[in-house]
This record gives C-alpha cells, structure tokens and sequence, in this order.
C-alpha cells in the first residue's frame, strides 16, 4: 500500500497590534477544531508580537487552511519560511498546539522544547522553530 503524500509548511506573520493571550487562545480553539475536521497537525507560537505555524497535512487541506488564515485580519505579513512533502508527520500527537510566549516573560518555552525534541520532529523544523524562540529572548544594547 502507498504512503499517502503529508505536505508540511512553516510560516510567520506580525500579530495585529494589541492582540492579547485570551484573542491566542481562541486562536487556537478554533484552529484545533478546523484541523481535527480537516485531518490537519501542526504547532502555533506566539510571542506577543509575531505569530510561527508548522501546519501539515493532505495538500489540499493544507492550501484551503493557509488561504483562510491569510485572510484574518489579526496578523498581516505572512510569509512562508519552509514547505515539503514527505510521508511522514512531525506532529502527531496535535491537531494544533499552541504556546503563547510574550518576550516579557523572557520566552519561558513552556513545552515547546519538549515538543521540538520529539524524534518526529525534522532538524529543519526544529532549527526554524529554535530561531524563532530565541528572536527577542535577550535585550540588545545599542
């Protein structure tokens, strides 16, 4: 029997401004509802200023998701870091985990390393994820 195709992407996006913990949640409620629907995976981060999604799944699936989620109108600038096909997921164990990590708590991580370290989980995937994580963890003297 054939493995059926998983495409995976990776993207970033500015949070409209003044989006707060409780709008992140919902976020996330709803996005953990549609995937379960959809047959979607994937892993959501927000930082308190810019949003980081894996999103993986049947490419169909995937493309109608991405496309809803660029119309939403509580981020703006996506743009897609990464994409593949491959036939296995990264995510299995979520329709859509989602951390909320305001850089004035100094990106505590709360679980997000936990989940990078799963062995599902691609090095390219957890590099950009790792990159992401550290984006405004120190404060810079000019």
């Amino acid at each position: 029997m054939p493995h059926q195709s998983i495409t995976s992407l990776i993207y970033v996006s500015t949070a409209r401004a003044g989006l707060d913990e409780n709008e992140f949640l919902d976020i996330v409620d709803v996005a953990q509802r549609n995937n379960e629907r959809f047959g979607l995976t994937g892993l959501i981060v927000f930082n308190g200023f810019n949003f980081i999604q894996y999103l993986e799944g049947d490419r169909p699936a995937v493309n109608d998701r991405l496309h809803h989620i660029g119309m939403d109108d509580r981020h703006s600038g996506l743009t897609i870091l990464s994409t593949s096909d491959t036939t296995k997921r990264q995510f299995t164990h979520f329709n859509m985990a989602g951390r909320y990590l305001p850089s004035e708590k100094g990106l505590a991580r709360q679980g997000v390393d936990e989940m990078l370290a799963d062995s599902a989980v691609s090095d390219s995937t957890r590099t950009i994820f790792q990159s992401f994580l550290s984006l405004g963890g120190k404060q810079l003297s000019l």
